[in-house]
């Protein structure tokens, strides 16, 4: 192979690594990590994980505005745990799920007494909060 041609491959590799990367704003899922922080009942631990949704809810309304609701089985070393998708949608776009979509979702995890919840899906308007998304189908909804 000519020399040119090989630092072409190399460039248009690491193009479309850095492309993959940005199209999960930087962040790549670890759900070994998502599922300690639950086992270890760490609230406010930033977490990214990625699973189907074994559940779709209906959207809620609250005094934080609205949020559409989906369950995520989150699986990492044989375990395997249900997490809520808390996703407010008064600030960020919804997310179009269905059952068995497979998505990665990023935000600030919450051990509550009906289980962990994940939430701050979406950018933060004053800036308290890291941003995080939803990502399904190639596309992010944050």
């Amino acid at each position: 192979m000519r020399p040119w041609k090989a630092a072409a491959r190399a460039a248009l590799s690491c193009f479309a690594c850095a492309l993959a990367s940005c199209s999960l704003g930087g962040v790549n899922p670890d759900n070994a990590s998502a599922l300690d922080a639950i086992a270890h009942g760490q609230s406010g631990t930033e977490v990214t994980v990625e699973g189907p949704v074994v559940r779709v809810l209906s959207t809620h309304s609250g005094a934080q505005g609205v949020h559409e609701q989906f369950i995520v089985a989150v699986r990492a070393n044989n375990t395997e745990q249900d997490v809520l998708v808390a996703d407010n949608i008064s600030i960020g776009r919804a997310a179009p799920v269905h059952q068995g979509d497979d998505v990665t979702v990023r935000g600030e995890l919450a051990i509550d007494p009906g289980g962990p919840v994940i939430h701050w899906t979406h950018n933060d308007p004053r800036g308290r909060h890291q941003s995080g998304f939803v990502r399904l189908g190639g596309v992010l909804y944050d």
